[in-house]
């Protein structure tokens, strides 16, 4: 059998610099965040009456949905400037260096 030398795949970045969203791509997670974060401070209204009526476990999402509501909030902020998560291109010369050892 031969062995097909590794080639990272095309969305691994080698560091290079993503430019922020498109004007289209900001408005589909505008309409995603006019979706999950009305939901998430219902849903936190919910837990709240929940807890109320005497479920205790529901206090602790009476907290937990909101703060959904804020990731989405931060990650919108994050994407919007161009910051996003890049996976680093792995350096194969020393990768085989180590398996050969």
């Amino acid at each position: 059998m031969v062995e097909k030398e590794f080639e990272a795949p095309d969305w691994v970045k080698d560091g290079e610099d993503l430019r922020p969203m498109s004007i289209k791509q900001k408005r589909y997670f505008l309409a995603g965040l006019a979706v999950v974060i009305p939901f998430c401070m219902w849903a936190g209204w919910f837990e709240w009456q929940r807890a109320h009526d005497g479920h205790w476990r529901a206090w602790v999402y009476t907290f937990e949905w909101p703060f959904f509501a804020g990731v989405a909030i931060y990650m919108y902020r994050r994407f919007a400037r161009g910051d996003r998560p890049q996976i680093p291109r792995p350096n194969l010369d020393e990768l085989e260096k180590e398996n050969d050892k």
